[in-house]
């Protein structure tokens, strides 16, 4: 057989070795049950989810720690996502590229905006929104509607809100009767509905929190949500965002929020964590 030959049937066969290859790894990408991505955004936040999972494998990914195995009989990924929206959104977008998710779940901490939020109470909303995005001209500030990447081919579209997905957002319902540990003497609520708002601002004056709560009819802020949503909307990932109140954004009479916020920080977060190892359960 000459050279010519013997390259030509060399070629054929690595071109069949990769094809098989490619579709034993197709069907086994497949048969893989797709894992609920479990998000938070600092460390303190994540540590009893950490605390109660079942952990199988530790991946490194964008040089940090990310959990794979078992919590509430459900498998997940857990993932810290940083700080910010930026942080929170590019960290996302890497777990949703390798993990392929079901659905997206973040807990976490937030300032309450609305008065008939406590410090303490619980709040699952249905929409967030971006508040920083606006124009701020000589005499005036307006909010925007952010240019958001459509799913579609090659388009953009303008929106204020990003819902949570219907279908998910059933899943809370009973939520609302859980007990949960006591924080600053007051039983925490849990107030399943409503709108919350994020920004790169941590919100510490009274001024902004009352513009916030009129402006978008929100009931708490942080700084990481709407950047999982609108994440999760140019996906087309479902996701649903548990947050505590640790603080009152501008805070009380006696303490600023940033005070507010080191009293009590931990229970806060624990007390949102343990509420989706609750919420996982009933899915």
């Amino acid at each position: 057989m000459d050279t010519n030959n013997r390259l030509i049937i060399l070629s054929f066969s690595i071109l069949l070795i990769a094809a098989f290859a490619a579709n034993i790894s197709c069907i086994k990408e497949a048969d893989l049950p797709q894992p609920y991505l479990v998000l938070y955004a600092i460390d303190a936040e994540g540590r009893l989810l950490i605390d109660q999972m079942e952990i199988e494998e530790v991946d490194t990914v964008l040089g940090r720690d990310v959990q794979r195995g078992f919590l509430a009989d459900q498998q997940i990924v857990l993932a810290e996502v940083g700080m910010g929206l930026v942080n929170a959104s590019m960290r996302l977008q890497k777990l949703l590229d390798l993990y392929r998710p079901k659905a997206v779940i973040f807990s976490g901490i937030a300032g309450a905006l609305d008065t008939s939020v406590n410090i303490g109470d619980i709040v699952i909303c249905n929409k967030w929104a971006t508040h920083d995005y606006m124009y701020i001209g000589p005499d005036s500030m307006v909010v925007m509607n952010p240019v958001v990447y459509s799913p579609e081919p090659d388009s953009m579209i303008r929106m204020r809100f990003f819902e949570v997905d219907d279908s998910i957002f059933a899943k809370t319902a009973g939520l609302d009767e859980i007990v949960l540990d006591s924080i600053g003497g007051h039983r925490p609520r849990i107030v399943i509905g409503g709108t919350g708002v994020s920004g790169n601002q941590f919100i510490d004056n009274k001024e902004k929190r009352l513009w916030l709560n009129e402006i978008f009819d929100a009931l708490i802020v942080d700084m990481e949500s709407s950047g999982i949503a609108q994440t999760c909307y140019v996906n087309d990932v479902p996701f649903i965002i548990f947050r505590s109140a640790s603080d009152l954004a501008g805070g009380a009479e006696t303490k600023t929020a940033g005070e507010q916020l080191e009293i009590f920080f931990e229970v806060a977060a624990d007390n949102s964590s343990s509420l989706v190892i609750r919420f996982l359960e009933s899915l």
